[in-house]
């Protein structure tokens, strides 16, 4: 049974190492992140948890864009903080792409060279992806779903080993969720990818699951076995993990408990649902 602080052993040959981390933001006197551990080998994982858990604050991590207060962050075998230049990470976070007020046309050119990558590729796509009307605006014109959209391919520039993905499904409609999932399914890269709605583990059933709460990562899990998750109150026999929360100790359970996950939508009131 794993318990949501617990640190798990860590591979030299891991595309992501996390150990032990913690993070917390300047001028906040709580841990965003408490003491995370994650190693991720050439899988792909799914992280689900409510908005505000600490999901896109790990992937932040990830990248070198937030100070870790404890612990550390391997990224291809090297210390996060150290890492200069490294082009075979992808993310469609959206700070990395607003920094630059450029078009996205001429984003995707300096995307590209900056992969030393050719552009062909990425204008199919944003081709087949309905985006075409995007490349003579900058991101902070276009909709919510259409950035996301753009940002989500941008992260498949040339062939990242680790790709970071952040809600990539936000405002984005069924059949573009169901013809970007079909790209990362052909990758080769490890993904470890956050949201916040649960439906969409129906098409990862070979994913290994973590829920987030409170900063904490629980897990893992197949993502195929969703439905036979439940959360409880307190501790239960032959719990599968237990975490502590503002609502006291919460532990997850295997074919009966308190309240099936597949019960909700999204995470987001979970806890405060339970009996």
């Amino acid at each position: 049974m794993m318990r949501a602080q617990e640190t798990v052993a860590m591979s030299s040959s891991a595309t992501l190492s996390v150990r032990d981390m913690s993070i917390r933001y300047p001028g906040s006197t709580v841990d965003a992140v408490v003491r995370v551990s994650l190693e991720v080998g050439s899988e792909k994982i799914v992280v689900v948890g409510p908005n505000g858990s600490g999901k896109s604050t790990l992937l932040r991590a990830a990248l070198g864009l937030v100070p870790v207060l404890r612990g550390s962050v391997q990224v291809l075998g090297q210390d996060v903080g150290a890492i200069r230049g490294e082009t075979r990470v992808g993310t469609n976070l959206s700070e990395v792409y607003r920094l630059m007020t450029l078009p996205v046309d001429r984003l995707i050119r300096l995307w590209c060279g900056l992969k030393g990558v050719g552009e062909g590729e990425i204008r199919t796509r944003i081709q087949e992806f309905g985006l075409s009307s995007t490349l003579d605006r900058p991101l902070h014109r276009l909709s919510t779903g259409q950035a996301k959209l753009v940002g989500d391919l941008l992260a498949l520039v040339g062939t990242p080993q680790l790709l970071l993905l952040d809600e990539p499904f936000d405002n984005v409609d069924f059949g573009r969720r169901r013809r970007y999932l079909a790209l990362l399914s052909r990758s080769d890269a490890a993904v470890v990818m956050n949201t916040h709605e649960l439906d969409l583990l129906t098409y990862l059933p070979d994913w290994r699951l973590h829920f987030m709460f409170e900063g904490q990562l629980v897990g893992p899990f197949r993502a195929a076995e969703i439905d036979r998750l439940y959360v409880n109150r307190g501790a239960r026999s032959g719990q599968l993990a237990a975490f502590d929360s503002a609502f006291g100790p919460i532990s997850v359970t295997r074919d009966r408990g308190d309240w099936p996950i597949k019960a909700v939508n999204n995470l987001s009131y979970l806890l405060e649902r339970l009996p």
